[in-house]
């Protein structure tokens, strides 16, 4: 296995997702691990994924969805939180417009899986990435969970960061990560 070869993942490591509107349990402590791991691998790639809504949303609980308004485009809690700009060593592993994906962006949609997820430029992260990814990031149950049964599906051998994950609820959180070991994922 060679670590030049790694693409980590960095899947909602937003505002609201870390102290905003839907604040995950462990989502700070994720952060930092998932930074420090960055940080020690110097040889992977990095790419974020982030959920970018409309306004009205589908998933918002104003327009019939389940959740609180999040990550509405243009506004501070639709951000890379700050700590990935001033805290990660490499400047080519920090948030970068060719680096960032974003998901959720049609209000008609619902897009937990960052799988489709588009760059600026239109390219969809499933046409760049290598054979071998690491996934941190909120929230384990929903986003998590989706992008990671994707990536296995498309034959990506996939390790996800335990420790850089934050989660809505312990439970589900743990159930998922089960559900993910029964896919094959290897966690580290």
């Amino acid at each position: 296995m060679y670590e030049h070869s790694k693409t980590h993942i960095v899947v909602d490591m937003l505002n609201d997702f870390i102290s905003g509107s839907m604040a995950c349990q462990n989502a700070e402590n994720a952060m930092f691990h998932s930074i420090n791991y960055i940080n020690l691998h110097p040889n992977d790639n990095v790419i974020y994924v982030c959920d970018t809504h409309p306004h009205n949303h589908c998933s918002f609980s104003g327009y019939g969805g389940q959740w609180p308004p999040h990550c509405v485009v243009n506004t501070p809690g639709q951000e890379i939180h700050l700590s990935y700009y001033t805290r990660i060593n490499d400047p080519n592993k920090r948030p970068h417009l060719m680096r960032i994906f974003r998901k959720g962006t049609s209000p008609l949609k619902e897009e937990y899986s960052g799988f489709n997820a588009l760059r600026s430029d239109k390219t969809p992260l499933n046409k760049i990435l290598p054979k071998q990814v690491i996934v941190s990031g909120v929230a384990t149950e929903y986003c998590i969970f989706e992008t990671v049964k994707d990536l296995v599906e498309a034959e990506i051998e996939v390790q996800v960061l335990m420790e850089g994950l934050g989660y809505v609820n312990q439970k589900d959180h743990r159930a998922a990560i089960e559900n993910m070991k029964s896919l094959g994922v290897k966690f580290i």
